[in-house]
């Protein structure tokens, strides 16, 4: 049994940390930014065998930083001498049900704004906030996980083996932060298959039966709610915990009169991307869809010059609220899309910026998914999955924050001063960048191009990210630390 004096003091481990990083006291500061050991109320009723709850999630914290990308690998490292905890600490805490990650990760959130908000009090900019809600496709490898199924991929178009992971982030008016997250698995449309597995594969599924009352019980059965219903929560939960949003937005998928009603009643406004084909509006008086409603006014578009588009403003009553309908399409042959405000006093062009916004949830993905390994975790134990995805967005939120305070070029540059090898990942910086100018010139040139769905496209789809890298890439390190 392991207890606290018998284990070498966490100093060690971040003063050794900072020797190695001397430009950066990444470690210490995370610790004292984030205010970590103020949170330790969350865990009161945990019980870890003498070992501190918050002292095990901070060296977890530090994975990502040390070049250590699990448990395993960390206690069989270097670093491992500076903390001196065995493996099976780790893992317990990971799969205890009695945790409560979400509130852990709600308070760290909150902690953060709370520090913005201090250094930035004479700010009289009024930024532009919102909550922004979409979900992305986990791959797992291990068919025996708790809670796996097949799940559709739309970026390369077929199901994989793994989970949808539902995000609702919160943007401050400049940086992007993970404010509550959700798994979420699909039944699958063939009956023969459990959640589109083999019955066999289903039943060798890892299993542990968990106490009704346990914050990891709710976890589980969210498993099998709609992410519409789960989404509703978030936003709940976000506004009760005081965070303070001006917007929702989501893309297509999500934009229905349930999270509309939700953003209304939280005295927040809506946009999102719009596609429900039989949904109802009332126009003059009518019951139209959406698409009968452009086609009366679709021989009167107006063209914007700034982004380049045609589009229609209606304004129409769905379920007695009045809300503003943006048809709009690039090129006089490019398809229609619509977009659905409940903010009617915004211009087109406040309409589309804000939309925008919504590309700050792609880049989180891709860049958890690259530098930090969110979705990597290989427990088969469901409570070990949201403990590590949990770890992953507080990293994330820390980078963020760091990016603010310091004011940093972009999150990829800080993580690239913590770790040794920096130049692939400002390599991947200047990626989304050129993505970002490839798209500008696809859409000059190609009236009928669906600009937001090829931005999530290119930024998902692994083999096209790795062509452009290859266009790119200088011929020696030399080179590229020059363009650093």
């Amino acid at each position: 049994m392991l207890h606290d004096k018998d284990i070498k003091n966490l100093s060690e481990l971040k003063s050794t940390f900072v020797a190695q990083h001397k430009k950066e006291q990444f470690f210490s500061d995370l610790i004292d930014n984030l205010k970590l050991g103020k949170h330790h109320a969350i865990f009161s009723n945990v019980k870890q065998k003498g070992i501190s709850v918050i002292t095990l999630i901070k060296i977890m914290l530090s994975f990502a930083f040390i070049g250590e990308n699990s448990v395993f690998s960390f206690t069989q490292s270097y670093w491992n001498k500076f903390a001196n905890f065995g493996k099976d600490a780790y893992y317990r805490l990971k799969n205890n049900p009695k945790i409560n990650w979400r509130k852990f990760l709600l308070a760290v959130i909150t902690r953060t704004i709370i520090t913005l908000s201090e250094r930035e009090s004479d700010d009289k900019i009024k930024n532009i906030k919102a909550f922004i809600i979409d979900d992305s496709p986990v791959l797992k490898t291990g068919i025996a996980i708790e809670g796996v199924s097949k799940v559709w991929n739309h970026v390369i178009g077929k199901s994989i083996l793994g989970f949808q992971l539902l995000v609702m982030g919160y943007y401050d008016g400049t940086m992007f932060m993970p404010v509550d997250f959700s798994y979420h698995r699909e039944k699958g449309k063939n009956k023969k298959y459990k959640f589109g597995l083999k019955l066999r594969h289903y039943r060798n599924q890892f299993f542990k039966k968990r106490d009704k009352a346990t914050p990891a019980y709710t976890r589980k059965k969210e498993l099998d709610i709609s992410k519409i219903a789960s989404a509703i929560k978030m936003i709940i939960s976000g506004v009760k915990n005081g965070i303070s949003a001006d917007y929702v937005i989501v893309d297509s998928w999500f934009t229905c009169w349930e999270l509309v009603k939700t953003t209304i009643e939280n005295k927040m406004q809506f946009v999102g991307m719009f596609s429900k084909v039989k949904t109802n509006f009332t126009y003059f008086n009518q019951q139209m869809t959406y698409k009968a409603i452009r086609q009366l006014k679709s021989s009167k578009p107006k063209r914007n010059r700034r982004f380049n588009l045609y589009y229609i403003r209606v304004v129409v009553k769905w379920h007695g609220q009045l809300i503003t309908l943006f048809f709009i399409r690039q090129g006089k042959r490019g398809k229609w899309k619509t977009i659905l405000s409940t903010d009617l006093s915004l211009s087109f062009n406040e309409t589309i910026e804000i939309y925008q916004l919504r590309w700050s949830i792609e880049v989180f993905f891709k860049e958890s998914k690259q530098l930090l390994n969110l979705g990597k975790s290989q427990s088969n134990d469901f409570d070990a999955q949201i403990a590590d995805t949990t770890i992953v967005m507080i990293q994330y939120i820390f980078l963020a924050l760091r990016h603010r305070v310091d004011k940093y070029e972009s999150i990829g540059r800080i993580y690239k001063n913590t770790k040794a090898e920096i130049l692939e990942t400002r390599l991947h910086e200047r990626l989304i960048l050129l993505l970002i100018a490839i798209i500008g010139v696809i859409k000059d040139i190609f009236e009928e191009a669906d600009i937001d769905e090829l931005f999530v496209k290119m930024i998902n789809d692994e083999q096209i990210f790795d062509k452009i890298k290859i266009l790119i890439k200088p011929s020696s390190k030399t080179d590229l630390e020059k363009h650093l």
